[in-house]
């Protein structure tokens, strides 16, 4: 019962900065360089890969705002003597509340889910060995220039993809340009 009353005062307090938000949603894209650390992991490199998908963002009148993405994108690792790598596919959910500096300038911070959609390496089908979900911390800065999105976020992996508890984890850099279809 005191749970739902805080939630009701929260809620109160809240809704004058939630009828004056602004919501805007989209679609995008871009490149990722990723890799994989850990205690457990070696002998890896960057790998290039990229991302595309729909962005929406709720931006409230108190320079603050919060985005939503559902992406998918390629992940993994190249592995040093080997043309084939570590090549990972996911959905990836990012959710970051974002800090206007200036009228166009953001500064990210968040969470991101990311659901295991296909995983390769070598060659050979390693999806069976590896977690079916990731999380990530989620830390960037973004421009809005009229309609046209640009980011740039690091998401550094909180938890093991291995499914035999080795400390593998993703990291990636994001670049990404979008276009608000609604503004």
């Amino acid at each position: 019962m005191k749970c739902l009353k805080i939630t009701l005062i929260l809620l109160l307090l809240s809704t004058p900065f939630i009828s004056n938000a602004q919501f805007k949603f989209g679609a995008g894209g871009g490149v990722n360089l990723s890799n994989l650390g850990g205690s457990d992991v070696s002998g890896t490199d960057n790998k290039l890969g990229f991302n595309g998908g729909f962005m929406m963002e709720v931006k409230l009148p108190v320079k603050l705002g919060f985005e939503a993405d559902v992406l998918f994108s390629t992940k993994g690792a190249s592995l040093k003597g080997h043309s084939k790598g570590i090549n990972l596919c996911y959905i990836d959910m990012p959710v970051v509340m974002k800090i206007y500096m200036a009228k166009i300038i953001s500064f990210q911070l968040g969470a991101q889910y990311s659901l295991l959609v296909g995983a390769k390496s070598l060659g050979s089908d390693v999806k069976d060995q590896l977690e079916p979900t990731d999380l990530s911390a989620v830390l960037g800065f973004g421009i809005d220039v009229l309609k046209i999105h640009v980011s740039a976020r690091y998401n550094y992996g909180l938890t093991s993809v291995d499914a035999a508890g080795s400390d593998i984890k993703n990291n990636m850099l994001t670049f990404s340009v979008g276009f608000w279809l609604k503004k």
